[in-house]
């Protein structure tokens, strides 16, 4: 069986500022990135995406859009 592990990003804009918000992490590995984390057994990618970014950033966003896909295999 194999293992199957979901995460997710969210890209946040203001577009009255012309900005984007990153993240400098430090932790597992160095670089920048957007908030998000893993998604929990059971649940739906939209409501893990917006409680990752609560918990990452203080945020609460609503209206997500989906951007896209990325798969790998290790």
């Amino acid at each position: 069986m194999e293992k199957v592990k979901l995460t997710n990003m969210c890209m946040i804009i203001d577009e009255k500022k012309n900005q984007v918000l990153v993240q400098d992490r430090i932790k597992d590995w160095n670089g920048f990135t957007f908030p998000g984390g893993k998604i929990k057994l059971g649940e739906a990618i939209v409501p893990a995406t917006i409680r990752e970014v609560q918990e990452e950033t203080g945020l609460t966003v609503s209206n997500l859009k989906f951007c896209g896909i990325k798969d790998w295999y290790d």
